[in-house]
């Protein structure tokens, strides 16, 4: 068995949003949809995020247009006790502790809080990585995309570890259509899997082990679990914002729906759905 880990599945904040965006089937109405990330202990890295959500960095960097109609277009509330240093500091974690930060894709609603951690390495796909890169200059296009180059620290690149770095490995079968992923720490216990079409290079995490069962975050590769089970997309609208490469997005999408029907025992959770992570929360 794979060296085990423990995950707590934590809410940086929310946003707000029709509920059909992320769910053909869902209402005309505007319901929260929270930004998760995962707060694991390695028995040899120590305290690692699985990204961070949202952060009062998000709100400087979007008080000035074009940045402005980001926040604007999808309203986006932190409560005090939802700012992420607040929860590790509840936990008796401090900034400084986080050794790694697992970054699954650059979109700001995963990213607000990096610069919160000035000890931490960060991992992510490189092809995402050179994309936000790119866009430092380019403020319209980064708004438009959901991305907010300002949120890296001033020495991101320093501290930056290429996913694709990591050992090659193969997935268990039963995770199929997932064949491949990226042996992070050399040691099995968090696989990088590579989600593609929702951004240039979106990093799902597949933790075989996590406190004796097996868990696999998925960031955005779909935001409902009950629509990505009936085989529901988002609304039309919302893919084409959501995806980088909409026929790609299909395919991930599809082959997350296939592992959910065949494997109900996996916890697959992406980082907008209410539902698998409080079902997530009462299982442990």
């Amino acid at each position: 068995m794979s060296r085990c880990v423990s995950l707590k599945i934590l809410r940086a904040g929310w946003c707000q949003h029709l509920e059909c965006m992320a769910d053909r089937g869902g209402r005309l109405a505007p319901v929260q949809f929270p930004a998760l990330c995962g707060l694991i202990q390695h028995p040899d890295h120590g305290w690692i995020l699985y990204d961070t959500g949202y952060a009062e960095h998000f709100f400087q960097a979007t008080r000035a247009l074009p940045e402005r109609l980001y926040r604007s277009a999808v309203p986006v509330q932190l409560p005090v006790a939802e700012q992420l240093g607040a929860q590790l500091h509840e936990r008796g974690i401090g900034p400084a502790d986080i050794r790694y930060v697992i970054i699954s894709h650059f979109h700001a609603d995963h990213i607000a809080g990096l610069r919160d951690f000035a000890n931490a390495r960060f991992i992510a796909l490189e092809a995402d990585y050179r994309h936000i890169d790119s866009l430092r200059d380019q403020r319209w296009r980064a708004t438009l995309g959901g991305h907010l180059p300002g949120l890296l620290p001033d020495d991101f690149s320093a501290r930056l570890n290429l996913a694709e770095a990591s050992p090659s490995c193969a997935l268990p079968g039963w995770m199929a259509p997932f064949e491949q992923g990226l042996d992070l720490f050399g040691d099995g216990s968090l696989i990088g899997v590579p989600l593609p079409g929702h951004s240039e290079g979106q990093l799902g995490l597949f933790i075989p082990n996590a406190q004796g069962r097996p868990v696999f975050l998925v960031a955005d590769a779909c935001w409902s679990v009950p629509a990505c089970r009936a085989e529901r997309l988002p609304a039309a609208p919302a893919l084409w914002f959501a995806s980088a490469d909409r026929r790609q997005y299909v395919r991930t999408y599809s082959g997350l729906g296939q592992l959910i029907r065949r494997e109900p025992a996996v916890a697959v959770l992406p980082s907008h759905c209410t539902q698998a992570w409080e079902a997530f929360a009462n299982e442990q």
